[in-house]
This record gives C-alpha cells, structure tokens and sequence, in this order.
C-alpha cells in the first residue's frame, strides 16, 4: 500500500485539540492532509493521543488494529496519526459525514477546509440525513434534557433536572450551534473521550478548543450537510485513492457490499480520459478492513 507525504512524531506535542486546516487541493484533486506516526510514551493512552493529535478515538483505534483503547500503551508502541483525508464532494458551509465521524467546514470566499473530529449519535439516535442551516449559537447554553435523556439517566439511578443551567456538569459545555432542525446541535462536551465515538442522543460532539474556534467563524444561516459516505473515493495527481470507515447500521448504502466499492471505483475511473490501473485485490482488502485512511488504489497509465 501506499501513501504520499509520511512524516515521523516523536509524541511531544502538548494535551490539546487544535484546528487543522489546508489549502484546498487543485481542480480534479480532493487528497489533503499527511499520516504522521509516533512513538508512545509510558503513560499514553489511545484516547490521550486522539485528543492530542485532534483525531477521534475510533479513527485512531481503526488505524491500529490491536491496539487496546482501555488500557494504557506503555512505552515505544508505534502508532499511525490518521491525519490525512479525501474531501467530502461538497465545498460550502459545513459538512458533517457521521461515518467518517468528521466534520469539514468551508470558509466562504476562501479557499481553504477546516476538519475537526466528532462524536455522533448512539446506534437508533443518529441526526438524520439531511441538509440544514446554523440556526443560532450561544455561549454558556442553558441545557433542557429531553425526555428520553432524562429517562436514559433515571435508569442508571440519575434523576436529571428539567432544566441545566450553565456550569461544569452541563453536558453542553461552553459553545452550542443550534441547528435548523429542532433539537439537533453542534456543541462542545464535558466527556471529551467520547469525541470520535457513537455516544450522544444526536447531537454533534466537538473538542471545546475546536468548537470555540468554529464557533467564532459561523453565522446564523451557513448551510450544513449531514451526510452519509462511509467510502470514499478521490485523487491525487492521476492517482486514485479510496478511503473506506465502517458504514452505521442504521444507515445502509451501496458501498456497503464489495459489489458497490467497486461500482464506485469504476464511476470514478469513468470520470477520467485516460487508462487507469487499478488495484482490485487492494479494494477488496479495503472492503473487509476499512481502516479510515486512504490508500492508493489505481493511477492513470
């Protein structure tokens, strides 16, 4: 397998989140972004390392296979950073892909993509599929727990008050951008572990510096897309990548059968002029292990 651009960590980077954002690739191009590796350190966790690279825990467990998120790594594991990735098709306001667990946002009049990890829904507790627009935000938001939260927590013996005001155990945290579609927010969380899983009642977790600085950027009435693309397929200079997460169970699509990968790799052969050569024994490895990184499959000869 290959891919472009390796760069090598040493692990020395500090206990944060940080924005990352590229310049956006050339027309006919959709790759940004390089793998980074590291090396652990004793008290290394995978969910300390997810937070500090500002990747989700279940992009960075995919991408290591055997790795055990429950306990700590111990000194000189080698880890692959996930920090490379194909653009969503869509380049305006916000795009929210809940397989990928990731959220893409496109500065009007600028030619660049901020990506940030998140958490998404319980399995039967997802934000639908929709296209929708910031509604409003707030700072310090006051939380009224829907019913079926507050029944959720009563059966673990937690009686939630009707209405949370702002504080430390306010489950919204400092920033919410509410969403046109009622009930639905993107906001920060005082569980910052569960950035990257499937752990809300459906709404959109984010790690509080990456949602402070989305925050500041925008405004009531920016389009955001709720998507649903578990594969992905792109290029780069002439070379075909494919980028595959695992599909939610709730949300079936075509590219969850080798059948349909390969339908999308052919589409997008089709798309060019030129012969490609594919490797088709390397899609079908990316069918069964679907690693959230992309991998050079194909490239124009």
């Amino acid at each position: 397998m290959q891919c472009l651009g390796w760069i090598f960590l040493c692990g020395l980077l500090p206990l944060r989140s940080f924005a990352v954002t590229y310049d956006l690739p050339s027309a006919g191009n959709t790759l940004v972004g390089h793998l980074q590796y590291t090396q652990s350190h004793y008290n290394d966790s995978v969910a300390v390392l997810a937070q500090q690279y500002d990747v989700g825990l279940n992009a960075l467990i995919d991408a290591n296979p055997g790795v055990d998120p429950l306990r700590r790594l111990g000194s000189g594991v080698f880890l692959t950073i996930p920090t490379q990735y194909l653009l969503p098709d869509e380049h305006h306001g916000i795009v929210v892909n809940l397989p990928e667990m990731r959220l893409y946002y496109f500065p009007t009049n600028a030619n660049i993509v901020m990506t940030y990890p998140i958490g998404v829904g319980k399995i039967g507790k997802s934000v639908p599929v929709t296209r929708t627009a910031v509604a409003r935000k707030t700072t310090d938001p006051t939380w009224i727990p829907p019913e079926d939260i507050r029944e959720f927590n009563r059966e673990q013996g937690i009686e939630l008050p009707k209405v949370m005001p702002p504080g430390p155990d306010n489950p919204l945290g400092h920033y919410a951008i509410y969403l046109k579609l009622p009930t639905y927010l993107i906001h920060s969380t005082i569980f910052p572990d569960s950035v990257g899983k499937r752990a809300s009642f459906g709404c959109v977790r984010m790690h509080e510096a990456d949602v402070k600085e989305l925050f500041s950027l925008v405004d009531r009435g920016l389009p955001v897309s709720i998507v649903n693309i578990p594969v992905k397929a792109g290029w780069n200079n002439n070379r075909l990548y494919l980028e595959a997460h695992p599909a939610l169970e709730e949300f079936p699509t075509t590219t969850n059968s080798l059948v349909g990968m390969v339908n999308l790799v052919g589409n997008t052969v089709q798309k060019q002029s030129q012969l490609v050569l594919i490797d088709w024994q390397l899609v079908a490895f990316l069918h069964e292990e679907r690693d959230g990184m992309p991998h050079e499959v194909g490239m124009v000869v």
